[in-house]
């Protein structure tokens, strides 16, 4: 999300640029992440694209599936993401398997009718011109091939105990912040909802939708700890031009642990939000 913060746009996609807040992101997320790659119907043999993979983590999961005689190619424009990558497959079982390239989204360095499966990522949020996007990612596909785009709608998140009234007034203020304000790079927060349509516009047949909720209580890991707390932070960062000054306060107090208000260790914590994988086949 763009709780990252540390993003720049080029002339054609956007690039993350904080690692750790994507380990961050994958821990919190990776057996729900399991969940999803397992739902993808990935065979021994099967040739995938990792798009936009970043530091390469679906591509460690994707791996277990297609193995051992199957292939998967990570591409990222980001040089920094793609070492990396490279460096963390040393003591990867399917390492021999993996490959890392640098490359962009817009123009894949593959052959028309290459890949058997292309996964796309936590990315459409970011990206300029999706349909641009879809378009050469169904040039790289084998007829009958299929495009898997995995990403979240931030309208549906859920910090609990906040009261009710607070979260949905900054949620609402997030919207109108958005709306009025429009993210430079581009970030699409709702884009989860997006995707079943944008497949179909595309032209990709036999579209479907899985909703997956990611619910976490306590006890947190560390890492769950920054994630969520840096969701929290980004929501009312966006939204604060449209709140009070007593409702920023308040809701910063519920992720400060060195406040009474503090809610990440708290019994009754319970964090959810929704993130979709949308198939189309080609």
């Amino acid at each position: 999300m763009a709780a990252v913060e540390k993003l720049f746009q080029s002339k054609k996609c956007l690039e993350l640029t904080s690692l750790d807040w994507l380990l961050d992101h994958h821990k919190a997320k990776e057996q729900e992440r399991r969940q999803m790659v397992a739902g993808l119907d990935l065979k021994p043999g099967d040739v995938v694209l990792d798009l936009a993979c970043g530091p390469g983590l679906w591509a460690l999961l994707m791996a277990e599936k297609v193995a051992p005689i199957g292939r998967i190619i990570g591409i990222d424009f980001t040089p920094d993401l793609i070492e990396y990558a490279i460096k963390n497959l040393e003591n990867e079982p399917h390492r021999d398997i993996i490959e890392f390239i640098e490359g962009d989204l817009y123009f894949i360095p593959f052959k028309d009718n290459t890949f058997d499966v292309v996964f796309f990522g936590n990315t459409l949020a970011y990206v300029t011109d999706p349909l641009k996007a879809l378009e050469e990612q169904k040039r790289v596909l084998k007829k009958g091939g299929r495009l898997v785009a995995k990403d979240f709608d931030g309208a549906i998140i859920i910090f609990h105990p906040i009261d009710v009234y607070l979260s949905l007034k900054v949620l609402t203020a997030t919207a109108r912040g958005l709306k009025g304000n429009p993210l430079q790079p581009r970030f699409d927060n709702f884009v989860g909802r997006k995707m079943h349509g944008l497949l179909l516009k595309a032209g990709f047949k036999d579209v479907s939708t899985t909703t997956y909720a990611i619910s976490k209580t306590v006890p947190l890991k560390p890492e769950t700890k920054r994630y969520i707390a840096g969701n929290a932070e980004w929501y009312v960062k966006t939204a604060a031009p449209y709140l009070s000054e007593e409702d920023v306060c308040q809701w910063r107090a519920h992720f400060d642990p060195t406040c009474d208000e503090y809610i990440l260790d708290l019994e009754e914590f319970y964090f959810c939000m929704v993130e979709m994988v949308t198939i189309g086949t080609l």
